[in-house]
């Protein structure tokens, strides 16, 4: 009986270990790839763009997940403009489908749900596992709620690009669809004339 405790006991806390080191957001600010911009052409008068497609290595440093395996691949698009123009940048100029930041973080949340439970059924056994279950229950919570901002805040929205600003975002693309070229038209907010950059994002 004692042997067969201890292998519970050992077996638990192992699942318990290994379920509480899930339990977290670990995201890195989206790194300034403006060293990646070519001389800007002159008929782009003072804007530029360059984009990079995440690989699996972006999604662990930037995004603590890797969102690629749940059909989403992210893109990250700077935009840099030193023109005296306001430029209105929208999603839907964009020639590839934009998935909502809140659509893609729910695909990654940590399960809550399933961690308490997994750990209430240890408890049946060993009762000291109810305390884990609570602590890591609320771990998880707080875990998806971080992922959540940061993922709303790192992504794209529809904004006027300001004289003198920049723009460094990323967008989602249902990985079905994703091309690595593609094009973005800025509309000059005062003259409503559309600018065309054609994009190749690099990885």
């Amino acid at each position: 009986m004692k042997i067969k405790r201890l292998l519970y006991t050992s077996s638990f806390l192992a699942m318990a270990a290994s379920l509480s080191s899930c339990a977290s957001y670990r995201a890195s600010p989206l790194y300034n790839p403006a060293a990646d911009l070519v001389q800007v052409d002159s008929k782009n008068e003072g804007v530029s763009i360059v984009s990079k497609t995440f690989t699996q290595y972006d999604c662990s440093k930037f995004l603590d997940r890797n969102v690629v395996a749940e059909g989403y691949q992210p893109i990250q698009i700077y935009i840099q403009n030193d023109s005296d123009k306001n430029y209105i940048f929208s999603l839907n100029r964009i020639t590839l489908p934009v998935a909502r930041p809140e659509e893609v973080a729910e695909k990654v949340h940590t399960s809550t749900v399933g961690r308490v439970v997994g750990y209430s059924v240890g408890s049946l056994i060993l009762w000291p596992l109810v305390i884990p279950a609570i602590v890591d229950g609320i771990k998880s919570s707080d875990a998806n709620d971080a992922l959540d901002k940061d993922f709303f805040a790192k992504a794209a929205h529809d904004q006027v690009v300001l004289p003198h600003s920049r723009l460094n975002a990323i967008i989602f693309v249902p990985v079905h669809a994703y091309q690595p070229s593609y094009t973005i038209t800025l509309i000059d907010q005062d003259s409503k004339q559309p600018k065309v950059f054609n994009v190749v994002s690099n990885g």
